[in-house]
Order: structure tokens, then C-alpha cells, then sequence
């Protein structure tokens, strides 16, 4: 058996190749056959994962070593029948967390070695200009204007230096508070439609976690077909600033003001164009673009 490490070097500001430097004296020393993928530059996940998928045996073993992004980008390369390992380097680790997997770079390669398969389900999402798969979150309004600005921002660069990476999501959260503005939206699900005048956030996930280990939906997990939704309108500052600490520790979704639906299929379409945050990925739903959102089933082993 060889084992395909796909890996990007400089997921988690750096930890990708700090864990790297990990593993591969380990595979040397153990005598484990290996071949090694590293990503140069962002977006090239997909290549990798064609150039994979030609060259290993049914026998051999994938294995990711990145951060959510990284294996959000595989995923949507990946044929639904194959089957992978995931050594977590990311910053926020969102996807590791909600499965409970090892974050230590030498037992995780540990737990895929032994093989043991577990079901999962991701989600599959399809508009006109958008289409693909999501292993966290589709986020629409709030939680994507975030996500772009704590990307595009200084704060997570110096936070993630310092081990607190998770905490830029919560610090440009407050900013982002104040200056986003709600908008109309329409949603589906299960025969009825749901109208809103006034969103502010909308996030549809597979598990419990956004953002670096925020409980968005608590009961929400990847071992079934089920969907959560979670909604919250706009309301006045005071009020929604009030529901932070309920939010960071995981009871919000007992206040009446949060709107929580659960479902194997949603789908959502909006009167005005809005950013979308897609497993942390920053993309456009165009107005009048309608959004369906379904699940499917995938294989890793841990």
C-alpha cells in the first residue's frame, strides 16, 4: 500500500508544513511507502487531486493534510465512491472538531492507518452560478461578510501567529454587527416557503461548528442526511449584541428571535445579491438565483 499525502504547507499560517515535518520523518523511519502532493499556491487542491486519483492503485490510501479549506477544495474533486483520511492543520479545524479527530499530526495518521471506515454526509448545493460540495457550512448575508473580512483582514494573519485564530472571527463579528444591513429572502423547505424581509443570518450547516469552534447548531452532526438551518432576522443593536454570550456558549437556539430548521433539503433564493461563505470560501448568490441545497453520502476512514 502507498499512501498519497496531498498537503498544503501553508494551511493553519504555516502548520500544514510544521506537521509535515512531523509525519514524514515518521513515515521514513516506520518504512511506510508514501507519495507526496504539496500545493504551491491556493487553488491548486483540485489539479492534485486529478493527478492522485491516475496514479494510485484501489489498495492505496488517500490521505489530506490541510485545514477546512483545503478539504473543502478536494472534496469537490473527489468521486463519491472514494474514500480518504484527514490529518487537521488548519486554523479552525471546524470539520476535524465535529468528528472528533486527532490533532496530533502523528496519532491521526495513526487512526487512518488502521482503517476503519465511517459514514458521513456532505452537502451538495446547485444554482445557475453555483454548483459543488460543502463538508461545513453555506452561509448567507452576516456569517459571509465575516468569513471575507476576516480573511481579507490583517487581525487573522497576527491572531493566527499566535495560536488565537478563532478569536478573529469573533472580534471582526462585532464589527460586522454594526455595519451589515439585512435583506429579503425566500425559503424552502419540506412544501413550505419561508419569507423574510429582514435577514441578517443565514447559515445552512452539516455539524455543529462555525468559525473556529462557535456552536452555530449544537445538535447538528455529519452522521445523518439532515441539514440545519439557522436564521436570525435583524433586530435592534442592543438586542443583538444581548444574544452574543447565549450564542458563544451554544444556547441561542431557545430564544424565539433565531429561527432553526431541520431538513435533508433546503433551498433558498433572494431578492438582492448577497456574499455566500461557502466552507469559509467567499462567493456571490446572485439575486433571483435560486440555491437548492440537498445531501450525500461520502466514506472516510479514521
Amino acid at each position: 500500500m502507498t499512501y498519497y499525502l496531498l498537503a498544503n504547507p501553508n494551511s493553519g499560517a504555516g502548520k500544514g508544513a510544521r506537521t509535515l515535518e512531523t509525519l514524514i520523518p515518521y513515515l521514513e523511519k516506520n518504512n511506510y511507502e508514501y507519495r507526496l502532493f504539496k500545493t504551491k499556491a491556493a487553488g491548486e487542491e483540485g489539479a492534485l487531486v486529478r493527478q492522485i486519483l491516475d496514479l494510485k492503485n484501489p489498495d492505496d490510501h488517500l490521505v489530506i493534510i490541510g485545514g477546512d479549506g483545503t478539504i473543502s477544495l478536494v472534496i469537490n474533486e473527489l468521486p463519491e465512491e472514494e474514500a480518504f483520511s484527514y490529518i487537521p492543520s488548519g486554523s479552525g479545524n471546524d470539520f476535524a472538531r465535529s468528528l472528533k479527530l486527532k490533532l496530533d499530526p502523528i496519532e491521526s495518521f495513526e487512526a487512518a492507518r488502521r482503517g476503519i471506515n465511517h459514514e458521513i454526509f456532505i452537502m451538495n448545493y446547485q444554482s445557475k452560478g453555483l454548483s459543488g460540495y460543502a463538508l461545513n457550512n453555506i452561509g448567507i448575508g452576516l456569517d459571509a461578510t465575516i468569513v471575507k473580512s476576516a480573511n481579507e483582514g490583517k487581525l487573522k494573519q497576527v491572531l493566527n501567529k499566535l495560536k488565537l485564530g478563532s478569536f478573529s472571527y469573533i472580534l471582526t463579528a462585532l464589527h460586522v454587527l454594526i455595519t451589515k444591513k439585512p435583506f429579503p429572502a425566500l425559503i424552502e423547505v419540506e412544501n413550505q416557503e419561508i419569507s423574510l424581509e429582514n435577514a441578517f443570518l443565514m447559515t445552512f450547516t452539516k455539524h455543529p461548528y462555525f468559525g473556529g469552534g462557535v456552536k452555530i447548531s449544537p445538535e447538528a452532526t455529519n452522521e445523518n442526511a439532515d441539514i440545519h438551518l439557522v436564521e436570525y432576522n435583524k433586530h435592534h443593536l442592543l438586542r443583538t449584541f444581548s444574544l452574543i454570550p447565549s450564542v458563544l456558549r451554544g444556547m441561542h437556539l431557545k430564544h424565539p428571535l433565531f429561527l432553526h430548521r431541520v431538513s435533508p433539503q433546503f433551498s433558498v433564493e433572494l431578492a438582492e445579491s448577497q456574499p455566500v461563505q461557502i466552507d469559509g470560501e467567499i462567493h456571490e448568490l446572485v439575486a433571483a438565483d435560486r440555491l437548492s441545497i440537498s445531501t450525500e453520502r461520502r466514506m472516510i476512514i479514521y
